[in-house]
């Protein structure tokens, strides 16, 4: 299904957490949002996702995996992920596939605009290669 605005997912843990970014990211964005990891591969197979919002710290640092097991998936595809963690980025190891790392709390507003921003710059890289 191809959506008007630009779809990017979301997966985060906590609910008040999602409920409060996703309003937020539905101004600018087709938002598929996830309180797990259930489905996410699915919905990158068969939706146009230009990004990725992630709190990699999901499930036990299960989103890392999660991260991981996107770009290996879909290789031809970049995708651009953003963490955004209750983790400091200095207390973790470099994250590799990463585009963005912000660290919690990131006003909603902040995030949409970082999300726009790496896919505007995804967008322009493209158009020049």
């Amino acid at each position: 299904m191809k959506t008007l605005t630009p779809a990017i997912i979301l997966i985060e843990n906590d609910e008040i957490t999602l409920e409060l970014y996703q309003r937020e990211l539905c101004k600018s964005f087709t938002v598929f949002a996830f309180t797990d990891l259930k489905g996410v591969l699915e919905v990158v197979k068969t939706q146009d996702i230009r990004a990725v919002v992630i709190e990699p710290e999901i499930n036990s640092r299960k989103g890392w995996d999660l991260i991981q097991s996107i770009h290996e998936t879909f290789p031809n595809r970049f995708i651009p992920v953003i963490a955004c963690s209750t983790r400091d980025a200095s207390n973790t190891a470099p994250a590799p596939k990463v585009t963005r790392y912000l660290t919690k709390p990131v006003l909603p507003r902040t995030l949409r605009e970082k999300t726009l921003e790496i896919i505007q710059e995804k967008d322009n890289f493209r158009k020049q290669s």
